[in-house]
């Protein structure tokens, strides 16, 4: 294994929700770019989860890198793009506190076209707005993203329409490896 550390923080689409370990996108990128890879996905986390569990990640596993991927089961509560976008920058700042580069995931689209939020909104389009509200703020905070909103079809996700079957997790760890080879490896 190089010396690269990769925290990978979030919620079901992290994990790899009702997928074989080994095809989630976090393993197949271990394998793919030879580093360390940490999971720490949960199935339903909020970005409030995932900011009260960071420190203790970042304390444990010393990664050198932190990618944090979430906002979409906060979306699916109808909290506001501001709210999930501060708890994001906090844990970017918890992630730079710790000697770790953050990287922010750009959320999945949704192709559960006829679902609606907690609060009745269209689910997928609020999806899609919280997607360049947070590509503006890592823009103008100057952080590293990938943007997994591109390269994705309906034919990459389950019958549920949000989470990933097989190829949509190949598809992920191709859009990491890419980033990583392009932007943090040379």
């Amino acid at each position: 294994m190089s010396a690269i550390k990769l925290l990978c923080i979030g919620d079901s689409l992290t994990y790899g929700y009702e997928t074989e370990s080994s095809k989630r996108w976090t393993n197949l990128l271990e394998k793919e770019l030879g580093i360390e890879v940490f999971n720490y996905g949960i199935n339903g986390d909020t970005t409030s989860g995932m900011l009260a569990r960071l420190l203790n990640a970042l304390n444990d596993f010393k990664p050198t890198h932190t990618l944090i991927f979430g906002g979409t089961n906060d979306l699916w509560f109808g909290l506001k793009d501001e709210f999930i976008v501060s708890n994001i920058y906090a844990m970017t700042k918890q992630a730079i506190y710790a000697n770790s580069i953050p990287i922010i995931g750009i959320p999945t689209p949704s192709f559960n076209l006829n679902e609606v939020n907690f609060i009745g909104e269209d689910y997928s389009e609020c999806i899609r707005s919280f997607q360049q509200v947070l590509i503006n703020h890592c823009k103008n905070k100057e952080n590293y993203y990938i943007d997994f909103s591109k390269n994705l079809d309906k034919d990459c996700f389950m019958n549920d329409g949000i989470h990933y079957n097989d190829k949509g997790h190949y598809e992920i760890m191709k859009m990491c490896s890419h980033f990583f080879n392009n932007q943090l490896l040379n």
